[in-house]
């Protein structure tokens, strides 16, 4: 009998999958983009390669899926449940207000069912600042976000007044509610101005918002939902809730790093068949390589472990850089990425050192660790990090990193030991006009198509 559970959403630029392993607590997730490396899939239908792709990942076949549930247009799961359900359970939260901002607003507690809140969406009028900045609404929303972080005074102006709106309107849920922690999902939170301003407003005491908090998140949400629901039974939900010793690892449900690995011997297979020169390096000798490289002002592709779940590259399919480097920006942007000037990048740092080196607001003592990129702060030393801040930008988004990241941990103590500061650029892994990189073919092309100067594929070096 099958006891996986699949959830599918799509988002506008193609669909996603989840699946959960109610007898393993395996927990994997997937969008179709990854794996057919165009940045809109244009798929009809459900994500069928990246079904394919988690099942081969967790060892499974079709016959072991039990159901299959889709948010929206894809199946029956109310796009605002999914959301609830997924952000709620990634949180690990017991009593949580869950606010979901996508093209409406829906606001609960606990598992009650999501009533809309009867206000004006922001994320509808933040679509039409895009269109009057002269951008497309509903797919340059980030372009207007860097805008207003650089000074753009309407970009600027209009992104503030959304943010008083969704605070006030917070603010009157929690005097409601009486509930001290909140969950944030919904594509409106993809934007590190808003949860930032949430976080730091001490409305609550805890703010979460998942790895992935857009429509393709929800998938999760959909795949829970249909382990809840009954048709798998009570021990079903509970494994799949709450991850266990499967592929997912402890993280569960709340991992960011949720998409499929390939293991030493299939990165040999491909370097192989692509006739590439390669040295396999021990740790000790490759990180001392990549430090070196780094130092130089070098651009490195760093692939380890799962593929990210999510927008955002957290040390698994990213690209660093030494935030303090000559030139950094030019060559992000300008020869890396080819992006507008105004755009800024996100920096990693050792959890540990995040209030030594940034103004992070506490409530309660509490420190804000951001393990998904999901906050912005000031530099202390905002001259120091003017290399990497485009002109009148004054903060950054920061990815906080633990224990519970070994390998890219080492990479930025070491760095700091190297240098004084542990502090790398992280921007995503990929090419022009493409998804994060998937499999280690995509890494090695796009390693030779940009210009990345080193290509650290786990423990195989590539040079050029």
């Amino acid at each position: 009998m099958g006891h996986l559970y699949v959830g599918t959403a799509r988002a506008r630029l193609g669909p996603a999958a989840a699946i959960l392993d109610a007898a393993g607590g395996a927990v994997a997730a997937c969008e179709e983009n990854r794996l057919t490396r165009a940045v809109d899939s244009g798929t009809v239908g459900p994500p069928e390669l990246s079904i394919s792709e988690l099942l081969r990942y967790l060892g499974h076949e079709r016959t072991d899926i039990t159901t299959i549930a889709g948010v929206g247009d894809e199946g029956e799961v109310d796009p605002h449940l999914a959301h609830a359900a997924y952000a709620r359970r990634a949180s690990g939260f017991d009593d949580t207000l869950v606010v979901v901002c996508g093209t409406e607003t829906s606001a609960g507690v606990g598992a009650e069912a999501l009533p809309f809140v009867p206000k004006s969406s922001i994320t509808a009028e933040y679509a039409q600042l895009t269109g009057r900045l002269g951008l497309r609404p509903r797919r340059d929303e980030h372009l207007v976000e860097a805008l207003a972080r650089g000074g753009h005074k309407e970009a600027a102006a209009v992104q503030q007044r959304l943010g008083d709106d969704l605070l006030d309107m917070l603010a009157a849920l929690q005097t409601q509610t009486r509930v001290n922690r909140v969950c944030l999902s919904g594509g409106l939170f993809f934007n590190t101005y808003f949860t930032t301003r949430v976080a730091a407003s001490a409305i609550f005491e805890d703010t979460y918002v998942p790895p992935h908090p857009g429509r393709n998140g929800a998938a999760l949400g959909a795949a829970l939902t249909s382990v809840t629901s009954g048709t798998g039974g009570k021990g079903a939900a509970g494994a799949g809730a709450t991850g266990g010793p499967g592929a997912a690892g402890a993280k569960g449900v709340g991992s960011a790093y949720l998409g499929p690995s390939y293991t030493d011997s299939e990165i040999k297979a491909t370097l192989e068949n692509c006739k590439l020169s390669f040295d396999l390096m021990d740790d000790n000798p490759l990180f001392e390589l990549v430090l070196h490289q780094l130092a130089r002002g070098r651009l490195v592709g760093w692939y380890h472990g799962r593929l990210e779940w999510g927008p955002r590259a957290l040390g698994h399919r990213s690209v660093v850089a030494d935030p303090f480097a000559p030139h950094v920006l030019e060559n992000l942007n300008g020869f890396l990425k080819r992006r507008p000037a105004f755009r800024a990048y996100g920096v990693s740092v050792p959890a540990v050192r995040l209030q030594d080196l940034f103004e992070v607001p506490a409530v309660s003592g509490a420190r804000r660790a951001s393990p998904f990129m999901q906050f912005e702060y000031k530099p202390r030393d905002l001259g120091k990090f003017r290399t990497i801040l485009p002109p009148g930008v004054e903060t950054v988004r920061v990815h906080t990193v633990d224990e519970s990241e070994p390998r890219f941990l080492r990479l930025l103590e070491t760095w700091g030991q190297k240098t004084g500061t542990p502090v790398l650029v992280n921007t995503s892994f990929n090419g022009f006009h493409e998804p994060l990189v998937c499999s280690p073919r995509d890494a090695i092309r796009v390693f030779y198509g940009t210009g990345l100067d080193v290509l650290a594929l786990e423990n195989f070096v590539l040079r050029k």
